[in-house]
């Protein structure tokens, strides 16, 4: 069974930028737990998080881009898992 950072990573390296929103669909947990997430990655410098530009009403949603960083983390990651499931 594939870990959340797993879904995510597989996620952030499959799109340019990924809101909140899109990660909860994509990985069926609940917003709360990707927001810390999105907090925790940008912290480390996985990821940088900035806000859609809005010409309306409404909150700007947040989207996560990887940065080089990230890059590397995940695709080592991400091989990392696939390795172990070929063991």
């Amino acid at each position: 069974m594939e870990m959340l950072i797993q879904i995510i990573g597989k996620q952030l390296l499959s799109n340019g930028r990924i809101s909140q929103t899109d990660l909860c669909l994509a990985t069926g947990f609940p917003s709360w737990k990707i927001s810390r997430l999105f907090k925790r990655l940008e912290i480390l410098g996985f990821i940088k998080v900035e806000k859609e530009p809005r010409f309306s009403r409404g909150r700007p949603r947040k989207l996560a881009k990887l940065t080089a960083r990230g890059i590397e983390y995940f695709t080592g990651l991400l091989r990392e898992a696939d390795e172990r499931g070929n063991a």
